[in-house]
């Protein structure tokens, strides 16, 4: 299986931030804002207005747009692509940075947020805990997850593969830059091996699947503030 290198990763989300937007709506069926917003409104239940909220792999800031709407908080952009940072729609400030190793001091936001990010890591569990430690109170994250069913795991695989390029497509985004998407899902776990993650590096409150397990959102809060906050 042929694997993504970062620093190709790198070139094709540099490549795309003029069609970001419409591609992944449309690829999602238009429910990535929908998801966003439901991710923002679990997130606020953990932690009660926010002042300081990071957007990790920002891209042009869909995210951060969505908190803009539903908060009134600092957002803080983090991206190692600098062309989806020079083309954010949200203004802020906009930090160029790696999510292994996020420049910030421990505890130093509110909350940590990332859509459609997570699962591009090589290594999930370490971006998992940068995010832990530069929070405060919660972490949540939305992204492309695995089923743990064989069947709907292949069905997806064939979706990603075979359609969702020609459908960003439509909208002028490059088709091979969207098949990077396929090898992607390839590599990460299952959700059930994703949920061992979680568990292991925060207190995990939520988990939900979407679209047939093929995108999660979590939330979770350190093990030391369990005590502290509690289910509304």
């Amino acid at each position: 299986m042929r694997k993504a290198t970062n620093e190709e990763l790198r070139e094709i989300y540099n490549d795309i931030p003029e069609f970001y937007d419409r591609a992944n709506a449309m690829i999602s069926f238009f429910q990535d804002v929908k998801w966003r917003a439901e991710l923002i409104d679990t997130v606020e239940e953990y932690c009660p207005k926010p002042k300081r909220i990071l957007d990790v792999a920002s891209g042009k800031g869909e995210l951060s747009y969505v908190v803009s709407k539903l908060m009134n908080a600092n957002i803080v952009m983090l991206d190692y692509a600098e062309n989806m940072l020079k083309t954010c729609m949200v203004n802020g400030d906009k930090v160029l940075g790696s999510f292994y190793n996020l420049p910030f001091r421990d505890r130093a936001f509110d909350a940590v947020v990332s859509s459609f990010a997570l699962h591009a890591a090589d290594n999930i569990e370490e971006v998992v805990k940068e995010m832990v430690r530069v929070s405060r109170k919660a972490v949540g994250v939305i992204a492309m997850g695995k089923s743990d069913n064989f069947l709907l795991r292949n069905y997806v695989a064939f979706y990603l593969r075979f359609v969702q390029p020609y459908l960003a497509a439509l909208v002028g985004a490059k088709p091979l830059d969207y098949k990077y998407i396929y090898y992607i899902y390839r590599k990460i776990p299952t959700n059930s091996q994703l949920k061992e993650i979680l568990r292991r590096n925060m207190d995990l409150k939520i988990f939900k699947v979407k679209a047939l397990g093929s995108v999660y959102i979590f939330i979770g809060v350190k093990k030391e503030e369990n005590k502290i906050i509690t289910t509304t």
